[in-house]
């Protein structure tokens, strides 16, 4: 059971004081005590020892007898007590209370030690036939320093004893009395004493439940003071503390709730504790289907941070950093460990998502790559025939090597042309691209550049534009759009054969104007159409390289619409034609049908 100091301290008091009475009380009534006694044993020796100087000559008189009648008759006016003459052998000689006892032999302490010793003695008895404690003193008597007796002294010292009693019941009732006024104004000084102790107790209370607007009062200037003007000025600095430590949780909160960067911490047993927004974004699939977190259990198994989280790793390295892929992104994950006291109780896990990166990395060394294995090709071949034009030929092979020198040198213009364009295309200014042009004039250009390469080859070329307003206008970059129909339709007469047809078809859709190339050429393969707009992608490369192709085409093609706010499409079968489809979006007033 709790006891309060107020309490204890009023019990301390209360016993300190009462241990106090009681030793002074035990010391005062045993020294009265003794005192009394002690006088009265004195009074009663010396009453003894003056009878018995009386008395000694008598009884060594030859009228003994006589004599001592004579004497005791005379006793009860010198003591209140019982007088026995004894003879040297403790017979009763005479008393002061009649003849019944004479005769008779004393046997009581007092007198025997009297006998014996010869020597005063004095003993203390309670007498239970009067209920009554008595005196006994025994003094020897002495005639001419002979032993001729004793004189035996009976007295009732009673009401010493009842005197006593009354002196150790007025002590006793007035200590009890001292005990209750302590215990009073120990109340009421504890009080006093305890209320600063109980307004700090429950100060520390109200800032446990983290109201910091209340004072403790200060009354005093003593230490209570001192202590209530400490407390106020640790309630006040804990408050600014709380305050400052709230503000930086929320912005810490703030910062990783809207950051792009995943981040997610764990317990020591890899359960998942927080998470931000861009977590879940990065793994849809980590969210549970019920239940109050929405992040499963085992994502860290998924994210595979269950590897490198043994507590030795952690405590040397301080920390892991690795790349996992999951799904079909690729993340970069830096693990940290949260340390208290020595060990580790969680972890904390950064995020990101490279998937991007790592694309446009691998992007890169392919397109160096694959431009380097371009230019090496044309490269070795120009060298091959350098070399044998100077170990001396002929004129018509010199003619033939020359050519196919002129051939490669041509496909490395083009190559690098390409080039040029694809990064003139990531430096255009937009302001390039608010030419109004006559889809019309765009479509009889291509045609007119194109129709008769391809009726040399025996293919059928044909534009129906007459299903559209000759006033309908696309805004961009004229020379683009050329170069996107030239690359288009040069494709379709490269990979057309003899007897197909090429056939430009534009339409108005909405907003929009669709111009479809479609022939009737050798097709691609469906597992080969997500990827032919990529750069130096090829769908036959053998044969690519024999028709001049660099694979840089479509690529060109699909960032110039990209450009446009349009969109292309590529639609085939092997075996049964192409259709590639340039969707750009129709100028204001573009008139429409």
């Amino acid at each position: 059971m709790r006891r309060s100091i107020r309490a204890k301290f009023i019990a301390v008091n209360l016993l300190l004081i009462l241990f106090a009475l009681e030793l002074i009380g035990a010391y005062f009534v045993r020294t009265l005590n003794n005192t009394l006694i002690h006088n009265q044993t004195v009074s009663t020796e010396n009453q003894a020892e003056l009878m018995a100087t009386i008395a000694a000559p008598l009884i060594g008189g030859q009228n003994a007898n006589a004599n001592v009648s004579s004497i005791l008759n005379s006793l009860p006016n010198l003591t209140q007590g019982v007088v026995y003459l004894l003879n040297p052998e403790g017979v009763v000689l005479d008393t002061s209370v009649g003849s019944a006892l004479v005769g008779q032999k004393r046997i009581d302490s007092a007198a025997t030690q009297a006998i014996v010793r010869k020597l005063p003695s004095a003993f203390i008895r309670f007498d239970p036939l009067h209920q009554q404690h008595v005196l006994t003193v025994a003094v020897p008597i002495f005639s001419k320093k002979n032993f001729v007796g004793v004189i035996e002294d009976v007295v009732p010292i009673e009401d010493t004893y009842r005197l006593l009693r009354q002196v150790s019941a007025i002590f006793y009732t007035g200590s009890l009395a001292v005990l209750v006024l302590t215990a009073i104004i120990g109340t009421i000084l504890s009080r006093t004493m305890s209320k600063p102790i109980l307004d700090v107790i429950q100060q520390t209370k109200v800032m446990a439940a983290g109201d910091f607007s209340q004072r403790v009062p200060v009354n005093t200037d003593d230490e209570f003071g001192d202590l209530a003007m400490s407390v106020n000025d640790l309630t006040s600095r804990l408050e600014e503390a709380v305050q400052e430590g709230a503000r930086e949780r929320e912005r810490l909160r703030a910062v990783m709730t809207y950051m792009g960067d995943g981040v997610i911490a764990f317990n020591e047993a890899l359960e998942p504790t927080f998470y931000n927004d861009a977590f879940v974004k990065l793994l849809p699939d980590s969210k549970t289907t019920g239940g109050t977190d929405p992040v499963s259990s085992d994502v860290a198994k998924t994210l595979g941070i269950d590897e490198v989280t043994t507590p030795h790793h952690m405590m040397t390295l301080g920390g892991e950093t690795f790349t996992r892929q999951v799904g079909d992104s690729i993340l970069h994950i830096h693990v940290t460990p949260i340390r208290k006291r020595g060990g580790i109780e969680g972890y904390v896990a950064l995020i990101r998502d490279v998937t991007d990166e790592e694309k446009l990395t691998r992007a890169r060394r392919e397109f160096v790559a694959n431009v380097s294995h371009e230019l090496r090709t044309p490269l070795t071949t120009i060298k091959s025939y350098i070399e044998a034009l100077q170990d001396g030929q002929d004129e018509a092979i010199v003619k033939k090597f020359l050519g196919v020198i002129e051939n490669e040198t041509d496909r490395m213009v083009r190559l690098t042309r390409a080039l040029l364009q694809l990064s003139g295309l990531e430096t255009l200014d937009a302001k390039q691209l608010d030419e109004s042009i006559l889809v019309s004039n765009l479509l009889q250009g291509a045609a007119t550049r194109f129709r008769m390469q391809a009726e040399s080859r025996g293919i059928r070329f044909s534009v129906a534009d007459d299903v559209i307003d000759v006033n309908a206008r696309v805004n961009g970059d004229k020379d683009m759009l050329d170069r996107v129909l030239d690359n288009i339709i040069g494709n379709a007469v490269h990979y057309t054969g003899e007897g197909g047809s090429i056939t430009i078809r534009p339409e108005i859709v909405g907003q929009s104007v669709r111009i479809s190339v479609v022939d009737t050429g050798i097709g691609i393969p469906k597992e080969d159409l997500p990827h032919v707009h990529e750069r130096f992608y090829r769908v036959d490369k053998a044969r690519s390289r024999r028709r001049g192709g660099s694979g840089l085409g479509l690529a060109l093609a699909k960032e110039i619409i990209d450009m446009h706010n349009g969109n292309l499409t590529i639609d085939s079968s092997l075996g049964q034609g192409t259709s590639v489809t340039i969707t750009l979006p129709l100028s204001k007033g573009g008139g429409l049908l």
